[in-house]
């Protein structure tokens, strides 16, 4: 039976033989067929305004209709679909046919792989499809541990704090004994709340969900508040006695996840975890055959995001103002624009960075749509920690890649010794009759030799 709280984005729905067909496009480069999986941002609108949501600067007040949702999730689905997330700009649960949504994507057999909502507008209506149509998990971002301080991360009236609650107790009670939607309770620290860790989990367990996430506030978008909010390094010796406290707490459950992806918190974690005895939940293993070298983004033939008014975005992270979509279902179908440019230009650059790694992180100023964590090892969780278990897949894309990364060196130096010929030949102006006869001659044979290596050997100097 399948792991309720190992995280997948829809990985383990794709054959083996359409992973094969995405190694062969990402080895040339080219646009496979469409998306496994999709995002579907619903709707830009939200009832809350979390002041370290990196989508409100581009939130509008669109949703796509239901009319063009079913649309587009038949289009999708011709072209391979298997999964969607349910997220937003805004809150997707907002979305005024969310029910109809539902009903079609259950209709299509396309599973729901994640719904992130705030719970608010959690209906029994829309809890009753989630638990039969079995989507496979729902995160709650609750973030805060009473009505106050949800009124100050969420900028919401304190009172909705509690209508959260009830929401998400009557879908665990709804769905009762059977595995799915797995239910995550996500909670935020910033400077004002860490003191109150405990009390956060003492609630999620409440709740009796899954698992219980517990996070930190990472930057703050835009720099709409003073990001003296944010913990520093400075704030680790505070912090570590407060998470060994619910480790502690934690032990008989083992439902805490916790991952602080910043300098010195992951070593205090794990010294936290050795002092209580604590074992950390291993929901993204690592398979032997993955290689950093090969762990960079592969987006691009993969997935896609669609915001509230249309616009398409790689991914979620991507979603930021000063990135020019890469189109609009408004404009043209899907299928028109994932074989378009913009998203091209992406394939282009996401296959640099596979080949070239080092070279890549060394320029990332370069680059049109991608940004620097896309760029820089380490930098980015999402490109590929839902995948890197997948032995076989890494397996044949490394050598998929490594056999590209020889031809190109070959290509690199056949190109330099043409070069340096050519430099010889106009040092030496005699010899140029006597290379354009060898270059004639010998056209047959550079022309064999091009078709089965695919060497530049027939390009003219």
């Amino acid at each position: 039976m399948e792991d309720p709280k190992r995280q997948t984005l829809g990985w383990n729905l794709v054959e083996r033989e359409r992973k094969r067909e995405l190694i062969d496009a990402i080895a040339s480069g080219a646009a496979n067929r469409g998306p496994a999986y999709v995002e579907l941002d619903l709707n830009d609108r939200c009832n809350v305004a979390c002041y370290f949501c990196n989508q409100q600067d581009v939130r509008t007040q669109s949703q796509i209709p239901l009319p063009r949702a079913v649309e587009l999730i038949d289009e999708l689905v011709l072209t391979g679909l298997r999964s969607v997330r349910l997220s937003g700009g805004g809150d997707p649960l907002f979305h005024k046919e969310i029910v109809g949504i539902l009903d079609h994507l259950a209709e299509r057999n396309i599973v729901i792989d994640n719904v992130t909502t705030n719970g608010v507008a959690l209906t029994d209506d829309i809890a009753t499809r989630l638990v039969e149509n079995e989507a496979r998990e729902l995160i709650l971002s609750l973030n805060a541990v009473d009505g106050e301080d949800y009124h100050r991360m969420m900028r919401v009236k304190p009172g909705l704090f509690d209508q959260a609650l009830d929401n998400v107790r009557h879908l665990i009670e709804l769905r009762g004994d059977a595995p799915k939607p797995a239910v995550v309770v996500q909670f935020l620290l910033d400077q004002d709340n860490l003191e109150r860790v405990a009390e956060m989990y003492d609630l999620g367990r409440s709740l009796r969900p899954d698992r219980i996430a517990i996070n930190m506030v990472l930057n703050i978008p835009g720099e709409r508040i003073a990001s003296g909010r944010l913990l520093t390094p400075g704030d680790i010796d505070r912090a570590r006695p407060l998470i060994e406290e619910i480790f502690y707490r934690d032990l008989d459950a083992q439902l805490v996840q916790i991952d602080f992806p910043a300098p010195g918190w992951q070593e205090m974690l794990a010294a936290a975890r050795v002092a209580t005895g604590h074992e950390p939940l291993d929901l993204f293993p690592t398979a032997p055959t993955f290689k950093d070298e090969n762990g960079g983004c592969f987006f691009a033939w993969y997935s896609s995001a669609v915001s509230g008014n249309g616009d398409l975005y790689p991914c979620c992270l991507l979603m930021q103002p000063d990135l020019e979509p890469l189109g609009n279902i408004r404009d043209a179908s899907f299928a028109e624009q994932w074989n378009g440019p913009r998203y091209q230009t992406m394939r282009d650059e996401m296959r640099q960075v596979l080949l070239d790694p080092e070279g890549a992180a060394r320029e990332p100023e370069r680059f049109k749509i991608l940004r620097e964590p896309c760029i820089q090892p380490h930098s980015c969780w999402l490109k590929n920690i839902y995948f890197r278990a997948d032995e076989e897949f890494y397996q044949e894309l490394g050598t998929a890649l490594d056999g590209v990364r020889e031809k190109e060196r070959v290509r690199a130096e056949a190109r330099e010794l043409k070069q340096r010929a050519r430099s010889f030949i106009d040092r030496h102006p005699r010899w140029n009759s006597t290379w354009d006869l060898a270059r004639e001659r010998t056209r047959p044979l550079r022309t064999w030799i091009a078709r089965r290596t695919g060497l530049p050997v027939t390009e003219e100097l």
